[in-house]
């Protein structure tokens, strides 16, 4: 499994998401809710990098061109640095769209959407029932 480059972020601006879960009205007016899941969805961490090196933003840009929106990664310490957030346990997180990259004269300055996933393991099983192995998709 990756990890997201260790990069520290100027700012975060997270936005909790909620459980998977249907309202529909019922014949006395009232509204009612069927919760489809335990799991979470929506969670999504929007950083900024600012005055970025060129090292930093090839790792950035590096990190997306190999997961695109597609393949999950974990953060790594130092980006939840000095944040008391909270995330649920086995999720991974994923782009949501491509990084931002702004650039003047020699200062970059980068933004990033993540949406959190929730935790979906393949086992693979051999014959005998034993399971050789687990990956987060």
């Amino acid at each position: 499994m990756s990890t997201f480059p260790s990069l520290s972020p100027s700012t975060r601006t997270y936005t909790p998401g909620t459980n998977a879960s249907t309202e529909f009205a019922v014949l006395d007016g009232y509204e009612s809710s069927v919760r489809h899941s335990n799991a979470s969805v929506g969670h999504i961490l929007r950083m900024t990098f600012t005055r970025m090196t060129a090292s930093e933003t090839f790792a950035l840009v590096s990190h997306y061109a190999l997961h695109g929106t597609f393949a999950p990664f974990d953060l790594s310490a130092t980006t939840l640095t000095a944040t008391n957030l909270v995330f649920p346990a086995d999720y991974l997180w994923r782009y949501l769209s491509a990084p931002v990259i702004d650039q003047t004269c020699e200062i970059t300055d980068a933004t990033v959407e993540l949406q959190l996933l929730p935790p979906y393991l393949i086992c693979a099983t051999i014959v005998t029932g034993k399971q050789i192995g687990r990956a987060h998709v």
